[in-house]
């Protein structure tokens, strides 16, 4: 991968510019056009380098409820649990991680639907095996930005604004023209000059109400991020590690907001324990090699004092997709 494509791969993870002409806006300092931004941003695609450009929602704040789960299945029924949990659509990843609690899925309902139900029919239909249902109780950090850039190009990297905000304080209006907006706006953004204008088109709204929109849901908290996502493999991070630690409760909020500062955390979170599950502070590492990863945890554990700690290494992956909200 060449110098150009690590910058733009880098540009478009941190945020996509909401403007008629992203594509343009993206070029600015690069020294090329914005046309040759949308090729290369293609070519990227097609070597799915980049799995996606879209709305990363905040599902909390559009009414989903959602948790992680943790279920211990016996290995020689792995495959069936797995394809009985991942037929239902709110199950968007889906992964085995070595342990007695070894399946390790996110599942988000939607306005109406008891997610603890769901959880107990995903269970059953499962084989009925022994279930962790593991909300965040807290969101320290939610925003996976890999390092794709080599020594020198950061000076042609942007800086990241302000984030919008981890949690909504505003009510979402599920009138049928924001159901639409967000139905549209979760896919893939079209590989066009005017992408915002074709969304717009199809919607039968104009380009510029769309993109207001848009950035008034991110201001909002509604859109968490409107941004790539990499295939993580695929640009060379090999790894990733969930690190658990059993953390003092009065402890929590300062530990969480100093793993948060982590360029190496993408999500770190306070989760409730159990008392055959003791830990309640997760970070989310991401690392070229397992090595890698447990170098980071070492930093982790050594920046918040707590050296005692787990890292549950993702094996093998049943299910890894975009969950799409309003499905029904």
């Amino acid at each position: 991968m060449d110098s150009m494509s690590r910058i733009l791969l880098d540009r478009v993870q941190r945020s996509f510019p909401l403007v008629p002409e992203p594509y343009h806006a993206l070029s600015e300092g690069l020294g090329i056009s914005g046309g040759r931004v949308c090729e290369l941003i293609g070519t990227l695609k097609e070597r799915k380098l980049i799995r996606q450009i879209s709305a990363i929602f905040n599902t909390g704040a559009l009414g989903y409820r959602s948790s992680l789960v943790a279920m211990a299945v016996p290995e020689k029924d792995l495959e069936h649990a797995a394809s009985a949990i991942n037929r239902y659509p709110g199950v968007s990843h889906n992964y085995l991680r070595p342990g007695n609690y070894n399946m390790w899925f996110t599942v988000a309902v939607p306005p109406g639907k008891a997610l603890e139900r769901t959880v107990g029919e995903l269970a059953q239909s499962a084989g009925g095996w022994p279930a962790l249902i593991l909300p965040a109780i807290r969101k320290y950090k939610l925003a996976v930005v890999l390092d794709v850039l080599e020594e020198g190009e950061g000076e042609l990297s942007e800086e990241r604004g302000d984030l919008p905000p981890i949690e909504s304080t505003v009510a979402f209006e599920a009138t049928d023209e924001n159901i639409r907006i967000v139905r549209c706006i979760q896919e893939d953004l079209p590989l066009v000059e005017a992408p915002f204008r074709a969304w717009a088109e199809s919607l039968d709204m104009g380009e510029t109400k769309l993109i207001e929109t848009m950035n008034r849901w991110l201001q909002q908290g509604f859109i968490r991020r409107f941004a790539a996502v990499l295939n993580h493999r695929q640009v060379g991070f090999n790894s990733n590690g969930m690190v658990v630690w059993n953390c003092p409760r009065d402890r929590i909020d300062e530990y969480g907001r100093i793993l948060s500062s982590y360029p190496e955390v993408s999500h770190c979170y306070q989760r409730p324990s159990y008392s055959e599950w003791p830990f309640n502070l997760y970070a989310m590492i991401h690392g070229r090699s397992a090595d890698d990863c447990r170098k980071v945890a070492e930093r982790l554990g050594e920046a918040i004092g707590m050296k005692e700690y787990e890292i549950l290494f993702s094996t093998k992956e049943f299910k890894k997709i975009r969950l799409k909200l309003f499905w029904s």
